[in-house]
């Protein structure tokens, strides 16, 4: 039987058991679809994929003193800036990793510069390393932290 319900007369540990499989699933599908969303190269993914309240920060890349983040507004600016800077922009999913309402994804970024932007010159391909966490509610992330590393 499915993970060992036949074998146990704890009923109520199996249905919280694939309860919380269940819900990872939910969890990696909004994952996957946001970086699906992501590469369609708009800016649109934040709204798609974010609940109204969420809170997101990303940690300073290597040469900045500080890193960003705030709520939906402030990652829809980043978004749209990057949507500027590299229109070209992808994310590859490498791993994930879901555990009931929470994702770790690992990712790769590249896109190519098409305008200057600090310590960017058009032209320049940038390649990042992320590691991305998400918590999940209704269907929605409701928390992104990013972890990014040029490459």
């Amino acid at each position: 039987a499915e993970l060992g319900c036949a074998r146990t007369r704890r009923a109520g540990h199996c249905e919280r058991r694939l309860m919380a499989v269940e819900t990872s699933k939910q969890t990696t599908a909004i994952a996957r679809r946001m970086v699906a969303e992501y590469n369609k190269g708009t800016a649109d993914w934040v709204e798609a994929c974010h609940a109204e309240n969420t809170s997101w920060v990303e940690l300073p890349l290597a040469g900045r003193s500080v890193g960003r983040g705030g709520g939906r507004s402030a990652l829809q600016k980043a978004a749209e800036e990057a949507v500027a800077v590299f229109p070209d922009r992808r994310m590859t999913l490498r791993n994930l990793i879901a555990d009931g309402h929470q994702v770790a994804l690992e990712l790769e970024w590249i896109g190519t510069a098409a305008i200057a932007h600090p310590g960017i010159n058009v032209g320049d391909i940038v390649k990042l390393r992320i590691a991305m966490f998400l918590a999940v509610e209704d269907g929605k992330i409701v928390k992104q932290t990013d972890y990014c590393v040029r490459v």
